[in-house]
């Protein structure tokens, strides 16, 4: 196996997992494999054009559920570079009355992982869209883990709007399931006991933190039900401020994940 290396599959242009130098940055439910399952739970699900149930259409839109084109697959020792195109809208989907083309680019290199999510109106209508990138990120451990970069940022909306984060607070479930829209597009850093992984983006501007927790993730059939402690969910999306797209006007979200080892166990170089 090279040391940069991504998988991926046809159905959503998801990315399933991304070595990078060595270090894998995603989690992948072990079941993918082995129960035969179209849909993955894990890797990088493509949200559009819509936001959960955020609107009239289905949960998270449709685009996790087509397959869209491959055309672009460079491979190297340091490198590997995906890119994916799909054109919606039109009798493919009725209650969705625009037409979009999305393109979607991943890289993997030593120091981590890029994505570039592209959204161009190419129809005769205007329209407005929520959604994003949906990584789930792996960890050893969540209880282990530590989200900074939050502290002192408002919560959005409907997501548990009485949490906030501290600075260097854990990300702990504690059986519960955490759900929360951070109102900020700043980096943040996700810090393991082995390594640190900061989180950037731009065209996005907000995060989501998701986890199930113990008691929800009892009900999903698609991962066994103790993963729940080996991946939080680190979203860049637009959710609050939806993406108005003129005939002809386009929208760039990219999402910038960038490791390092850690010399003193938990925390910082």
């Amino acid at each position: 196996m090279t040391a940069c290396q991504l998988t991926w599959q046809a159905l959503g242009a998801q990315l399933l997992q991304a070595r990078t130098g060595g270090v894998e940055l995603l989690y992948l439910s072990p079941w993918y494999y082995t129960k035969a399952q179209r849909a993955a739970r894990g890797g990088v699900p493509v949200l559009f054009p819509q936001f959960a149930e955020r609107g009239p259409l289905k949960k998270h839109g449709w685009a996790r559920d087509v397959e869209w084109v491959l055309t672009h697959n460079a491979s190297g020792a340091d490198s590997h570079v995906l890119e994916w195109e799909w054109t919606c809208g039109g009798a493919g989907q009725p209650t969705w009355p625009h037409q979009a083309h999305l393109r979607l680019r991943a890289q993997a290199t030593a120091s981590g992982l890029e994505m570039q999510l592209h959204v161009h109106n190419t129809g005769t209508s205007a329209f407005e869209w929520t959604g994003g990138l949906h990584p789930y990120w792996v960890v050893g451990n969540l209880l282990e883990c530590r989200l900074t970069g939050l502290q002192g940022v408002s919560v959005s909306d409907r997501y548990n709007a009485s949490r906030t984060f501290e600075a260097r607070e854990a990300v702990q479930c504690s059986g519960q399931a955490y759900e929360s829209l951070y109102d900020t597009p700043g980096p943040v850093c996700l810090e393991l006991p082995s390594h640190t992984v900061k989180l950037s983006m731009t065209g996005f501007d907000q995060w989501m933190v998701w986890n199930p927790g113990a008691h929800e993730a009892q009900r999903l059939t698609d991962m066994p039900a103790a993963d729940w402690q080996r991946f939080v969910c680190i979203e860049p999306v637009r959710v609050s401020r939806p993406c108005r797209l003129q005939p002809g006007g386009s929208f760039t979200g990219t999402l910038k994940a960038e490791w390092w080892p850690n010399s003193d166990g938990m925390g910082r170089r």
